[in-house]
């Protein structure tokens, strides 16, 4: 999930840290896959997070997609302790980055994210809208 919040930086950055945790992140969930999936270039690794949320299959990514993207780290969390109060407090500010996403990245209003959609804006976010 890439949101351009008030900082206009990537979510995904925002999310993971950089792209060096987002590669790891994808591995682990490609790694379940197949062994020999690669993430050699930028666009690698951004279809490849795309691809993981899109857990239907169908191309894009909706509201509950994007929703459910989280739910690896609220798993996370709350093997560390986490709290029923912090994790409805997390789940509202997921759904409000949710509403964002979809804001910012649904150009045609039709409620889904297609990858070209996805990756412009992705794109437009990092700074790097060539390659």
């Amino acid at each position: 999930v890439v949101s351009t919040q008030s900082t206009g930086s990537s979510g995904i950055n925002a999310e993971y840290g950089d792209d060096e945790h987002m590669k790891q992140h994808l591995q682990e969930h490609l790694a379940e896959m197949a062994d020999d999936i690669k993430l050699d270039t930028e666009d690698d690794v951004y279809f490849g997070y795309f691809n993981v949320h899109d857990t239907n299959k169908d191309g894009f990514m909706d509201g509950l997609e994007l929703l459910t993207s989280f739910g690896d780290h609220r798993a996370k969390k709350m093997e560390e302790g986490y709290s029923d109060e912090q994790y409805e407090k997390d789940l509202q500010t997921y759904v409000d980055i949710v509403d964002l996403t979809l804001k910012d990245f649904d150009k045609n209003n039709d409620g889904l994210i297609s990858f070209t959609e996805y990756i412009g804006q992705v794109k437009k976010a990092t700074g790097n809208q060539n390659s």
